[in-house]
């Protein structure tokens, strides 16, 4: 069976670790899998270098801009040379891609969903195209059953989306040291700091987090946050921040591409989000055993239960957003009780062994009579 995975990304983030994960089993399980992406200008992404050098075939299609309309020609040339048996697409771009450039008749394409967003008039306007577009997958995975509940509010059968939840190789992340957040950021040494990471935009959250961050710290003054990402509203966080003269406790430094290492060094994790799939981060923080609070959206619920391996807040809630953040940095026994019971959860439950099972049983099904 021969499986194309496209994804159209400059950048090696937490898409990019899953696919490179699963690529990695299932060649070892003995299917044949090709990473695929774009290069403009002559650019290959960082990605699918990352992917190649370990040696996962990979295969890069040449195009002018993100809207080159030769890439669906390009694409289905490809696909029909090639032998393609599915085609897994991985975003709006790709889905759309995938759906006009899918020629042959016995080919199957199935499309990866983590959630629609709304950063900008641009994104929203795609995320509207790209709800029609991805109906017409002969099958869908969706990595929530939140957002399996979205994709039926959207006309698309139940029996044509199967759920299959992100996953975390704990041990992936033994080997890496932690930075010391204190010592980096001249922080005191009683310091509990509690980090976030993403992009800034307005469905990330982090206006929440830095009022509560303002709040936090008039009760617990010794907490410090350092909030790791780029995006439209960042300048406006900074500006929010220096406002309020905070300027050496809540700290903005842009975007962190060792972030793993930055985490294992923190104290808990904020995911301030609006609306999510299922977070990366999330996973990575219960992994390495920093306790989480996070907001009850997306499928965050299907992580954590609520006091017991982590906490859920309502969303855009800061009073209930600030208690956590209090009641956590002056409790260290509680952190570790929570942080335990998480590291335990990811280890059982959000596998890459167990998602590569879940994601080979479905090629079988989608490529079946």
């Amino acid at each position: 069976m021969n499986v194309l995975h496209l994804r159209a990304s400059n950048f090696y983030g937490g898409p990019e670790r899953q696919l490179h994960f699963h690529a990695r089993l299932a060649r070892q399980a003995g299917l044949n899998l090709i990473v695929s992406s774009f290069s403009e200008q002559g650019k290959q992404p960082e990605f699918l270098n990352m992917i190649a050098a370990d040696g996962i075939p990979v295969h890069t299609f040449e195009v002018k801009s993100g809207y080159d309309t030769k890439a669906i020609r390009k694409v289905g040339e490809y696909l029909k040379a090639n032998d393609i048996d599915i085609l897994c697409t991985h975003d709006y771009r790709t889905h759309m891609i995938g759906m006009l450039a899918r020629g042959k008749e016995d080919l199957r394409w199935v499309a990866f969903s983590r959630g629609f967003t709304k950063e900008n008039l641009k994104i929203r306007f795609f995320h509207t195209l790209d709800k029609i577009f991805i109906r017409q997958a002969d099958h869908i995975v969706a990595v929530s059953a939140s957002q399996k509940k979205k994709l039926e509010r959207l006309f698309v059968p139940s029996k044509k989306i199967t759920v299959v939840h992100n996953a975390i190789d704990s041990a992936n992340f033994e080997a890496i040291d932690p930075i010391d957040l204190k010592r980096k950021f001249a922080f005191p040494s009683d310091s509990i700091v509690l980090i976030s990471g993403g992009r800034f935009s307005e469905e990330k959250g982090q206006v929440y987090l830095v009022k509560a961050a303002l709040q936090a710290l008039k009760e617990q003054p010794n907490v410090r946050f350092v909030l790791f990402g780029d995006g439209p509203d960042l300048e406006k966080m900074r500006s929010l921040v220096r406002e309020n003269s905070a300027e050496q406790k809540i700290l903005c430094p842009g975007f962190e591409r060792s972030l793993a290492a930055h985490l294992k060094g923190a104290d808990i994790l904020v995911n301030p989000s609006l609306s999510e799939g299922l977070p990366n981060i999330v996973l990575e923080a219960m992994a390495v055993g920093v306790p989480v609070i996070a907001t009850n959206v997306g499928g965050l619920p299907e992580i954590i239960e609520n006091e017991v391996n982590g906490f859920l807040v309502p969303a855009r809630d800061i009073n209930s957003l600030t208690e956590c953040i209090v009641r956590l940095a002056i409790d260290m026994d509680e952190r570790k009780k929570i942080a335990d019971k998480a590291a335990r959860t990811v280890s059982e439950k959000f596998s890459f062994s167990g998602q590569n099972e879940r994601l080979t049983e479905l090629y079988q099904k989608v490529v079946s009579p």
